[in-house]
């Protein structure tokens, strides 16, 4: 007993600790948790100090010196991230664009992302995208609305959502030509920035691409839903 508390309730405690060091870094590597978020950080914190307490039954300095240097690496995490996300400030445009696109971003991941680029007010006829040139930015059509040629012939039309992101990551040619239908808001960042913001944060590429295929997706199920509607009416 110690301190009126049997024994082994303190070896499954550290046994439970031991199971969130665990835990933790498989739902890191399976992208369930994201290594620069809250949720990894404080799961080592809980299982660190979940082990410090496993340890108390028969104290060992050395064994316990890991554990407590991760409960205070952890604490510093954790007070960086606070900090940050402070500081990383959103206006309501900004918020908007990133909970509809980019959900999985962080704060400060936004931020930085938003920093890159720039917030443009389109006039009608302002080119976005030309067929078969390369797609050198990645653009989003907050208001207004864009039309959709290929070849020419004007087959659609953008209201609201990501243009370019097809190819934009390898600059590769454009499928169509996108313009302005409308005076519109568009945000537009580099081929360039993106790369180098890939290239430099596993977590931003992770969720950079998660939401550029959402948005593809949903473009498709709109596509296919106003198909299926056509058909309908002419049957």
């Amino acid at each position: 007993m110690l301190n009126g508390i049997p024994e082994d309730v303190y070896h499954w405690i550290g046994y439970l600790g031991v199971a969130l060091y665990l835990g933790a870094y498989a739902l890191l590597q399976t992208g369930v948790i994201r290594g620069n978020g809250y949720a990894y950080v404080i799961l080592n914190f809980l299982a660190a100090s979940f082990v410090l307490v496993g340890l108390t039954v028969a104290f060992s300095l050395s064994a316990a010196i890991v554990p407590i240097l991760w409960i205070l690496i952890s604490v510093v995490g954790l007070v960086r991230m606070l900090l940050l996300d402070r500081m990383a400030r959103l206006n309501e445009e900004e918020s908007a664009f990133v909970a509809k696109i980019f959900p999985e971003f962080s704060k400060t991941t936004a931020r930085r992302f938003l920093d890159h680029g720039i917030w443009l007010d389109a006039e009608p006829g302002i080119r976005i995208t030309q067929e078969h040139e390369p797609v050198t930015h990645l653009t989003f059509l907050a208001r207004g609305s864009a039309d959709v040629f290929s070849s020419s012939e004007r087959i659609g039309r953008v209201v609201s959502g990501l243009v370019g992101e097809l190819n934009v990551m390898q600059k590769g040619p454009a499928s169509a030509t996108v313009r302005t239908a409308e005076p519109s808001r568009i945000f537009m960042i580099s081929s360039e920035a993106l790369a180098e913001l890939a290239a430099t944060d596993v977590e931003f590429r992770r969720g950079l691409e998660s939401g550029m295929n959402l948005d593809t997706r949903s473009k498709l199920v709109a596509a296919n839903k106003a198909l299926t509607r056509q058909k309908a009416a002419a049957e």
